[in-house]
């Protein structure tokens, strides 16, 4: 019969989203492909990523990332004001992530942390300790800078710090996205510049079905309400099933394409929470964490090829429903014989395209402020050689050709975590063989991801388990499947290496600076042309011990006057005063400056003058 086919749209929908998620399956496979061979590009590439997330944003149209697990980020400045007699204060809104996020643990202000007077808590003001140099101002016995941060609950009001400025009203509440709102105090000495904000960000809260009582059996009502299932996670899994919900800067993908109890989605976050030691006397890990930041101008697609690419799982559309499975060890859920295999099966090894003597993944290290690092397998000891020259023996049983491959995962943080994703995906490109089959209505049960057994006299195979990697419906109802082989030692976490410390790099402070050692002084008589006679007040400074100082500078008043006048300044290290007044008693006080016109404090001494009355 013709004509319009009224289900022909949403069978194309649904088409649409299998193309997708094929895809989808078909990059996480195709993971073992490094970058273009071009020199330090993934490198840079990965190093440009991970300093952008540092940086304050001045933008109108800048999109919101989303943080996941604990990341330091900049964020987008999205309010700047000044305010106060000679615009003496600065007023900054500067959003962080989508929220609601778990917590902010510090705040850094020109790369240096600043000491707060109590705790980083949503909506409540905190000021600067007086313990810290480097922003609290010791002659006035102030704080410069009183921070509000903001968590993103999608109920928050506006910032009662920004509120004191009329262009900040009670409609400006920045509700579902976390952020902080910042005064800051001028002052020549502490800052040179707009100063830069960066925060350690334990990111937004997802849903964890292990805390949700109704998963099993129950109608899942409180999986979009109850604030008890919802909390910090640094699950890769769960993050991914949350960009997936998300209605705000995810793929809004409503529940009804999930199962009701979130079965498979919480067997594959048991998976990714196991405990491992990475190295000898270490304290457990999970094997595998995600720690990242969300580009939201990037397609959603992309994003999510990341978070499959980084749990190295396979997401599954099946049945009209969305399904995980997270690659590690495991059984055959169905056998294929030469019953259910159908003109015959081609089996076939990597080529060297795909084959690796040595593996590299870039990675964020909290250790080195959340910049780029890299991990490899084999790994490298001390005196520069890998670990048991199994580089060397691989490279040899592959003609002497180094056979490298490169791999970001930027939402890895830990070298252990790193360093067992090099080893799978070497250990994967040298011992597995592929096979294209095509098979009976038996392999229907299957889907990408799952293990199968296959039993073939041809090549020899007895129950030889099988990942399938590939899967096509054919038109006579027979399955085409792409598989490579499995082996469960893939698998095994090798105990590692603890990784070698990283000296701390000690550096001058370029905001503190060591005041002059001392002031001395001492007058005289001194007689001028024509037998003019006055006092004179010597004023002698004792160098300072910072070696970056440039010069100093020297104010001096009569103890009954208000306000310092400046003697002189320079690199000199005597100074004087001429014509001073016997039996006053005179204020002499001296700070030293740096290179970057950063200031000490003042260092002051007394002196009652007796020239003439001696």
């Amino acid at each position: 019969m013709g004509g319009w086919n009224p289900l022909e749209p949403v069978l194309d929908f649904v088409e649409d989203i299998v193309d997708i998620f094929v895809d989808i399956i078909e990059d996480f496979v195709g993971w073992l492909i490094p970058m273009p061979d071009i020199p330090d590009f993934g490198d840079l590439q990965a190093d440009q990523n991970a300093k952008g997330v540092l940086v304050n944003k001045f933008s109108s149209n800048s999109h919101i990332p989303i943080v996941y697990g604990t990341r330091k980020v900049g964020g987008n400045v999205v309010f700047l004001e000044t305010s106060g007699t000679d615009n003496e204060f600065l007023y900054m809104a500067i959003v962080l992530s989508e929220g609601e996020i778990n917590d902010i643990t510090s705040i850094f202000i020109n790369d240096s942390q600043v000491t707060w007077s109590g705790d980083i808590a949503d909506n409540t003001q905190i000021t600067v300790a007086s313990s810290d140099a480097n922003f609290f101002d010791t002659k006035n016995s102030q704080s410069l800078i009183t921070c509000e941060p903001h968590f993103g609950t999608d109920s928050q009001n506006a910032s009662s710090l920004l509120s004191t400025l009329s262009s900040w009203t009670s409609n400006h509440r920045l509700r579902g996205l976390a952020y902080l709102a910042i005064k800051f105090k001028w002052n020549a000495d502490k800052f040179g510049s707009l100063p830069t904000v960066n925060a350690i960000v334990e990111g937004k809260k997802v849903y964890n079905p292990n805390l949700d009582s109704t998963v099993t059996g129950g109608s899942g009502s409180h999986r979009k309400d109850d604030s008890t299932t919802w909390a910090y996670s640094d699950n890769p899994i769960y993050q991914l099933l949350d960009y997936l919900r998300d209605t705000r800067f995810g793929m809004s993908i409503p529940n009804s394409y999930f199962d009701s109890n979130f079965a498979d989605w919480q067997v594959a976050g048991d998976v990714c929470d196991a405990d491992i030691t990475p190295f000898s006397g270490a304290s457990a890990i999970d094997l595998m964490d995600s720690h990242t930041v969300v580009d939201t101008s990037k397609k959603a697609i992309d994003n999510v090829k990341d978070f499959v690419r980084g749990s190295r799982s396979y997401l599954n559309f099946s049945a009209g429903k969305y399904k995980i499975l997270v690659e590690t060890s495991g059984s055959a859920s169905i056998t294929l014989t030469e019953d259910n295999i159908l003109n015959g099966i081609t089996v076939s090894s990597k080529n060297k395209n795909s084959r690796y003597n040595r593996v590299i993944v870039n990675f964020i290290n909290p250790d080195k402020n959340f910049q780029s690092d890299t991990a490899q397998f084999p790994p490298v000891d001390e005196t520069g050689l890998a670990s048991a020259d199994q580089h060397a023996t691989m490279k040899t049983a592959d003609g002497g050709l180094l056979l490298e491959g490169r791999f970001d995962f930027s939402m890895l943080t830990s070298p252990y975590q790193a360093q067992e994703m090099a080893e799978i995906i070497l250990r994967r490109s040298r011992s597995s063989l592929d096979i294209s089959i095509k098979a009976d209505a038996t392999a229907l049960d299957l889907a990408i991801g799952d293990i199968v057994n296959v039993t073939h006299a041809t090549p020899g195979f007895s129950a030889k388990a099988f990942r399938v990697q590939g899967l096509t419906l054919n038109a006579d109802h027979t399955v085409s499947l792409q598989c490579s082989e499995h082996q469960d030692s893939f698998y095994t976490f090798g105990t590692q290496q603890e990784v070698a410390s990283i000296p701390s790099t000690t550096l001058p402070n370029p905001f503190s600076v060591t005041p002059p050692a001392s002031i001395t002084l001492t007058d005289e008589l001194i007689e001028y042309s024509e037998g003019t006679v006055i006092t004179r007040l010597n004023i002698a400074i004792g160098e300072s011990t910072d070696q970056f100082v440039q010069y100093y500078v020297v104010e001096a008043k009569l103890s009954t006057e208000t306000n310092f006048k400046i003697i002189g300044q320079g690199t000199e290290l005597n100074y004087e005063m001429l014509n001073v007044i016997d039996d006053a008693t005179y204020n002499v006080r001296c700070r030293a400056i740096n290179s970057l016109g950063s200031s000490s404090s003042t260092i002051t001494e007394t002196r009652k003058i007796v020239g003439a009355t001696e």
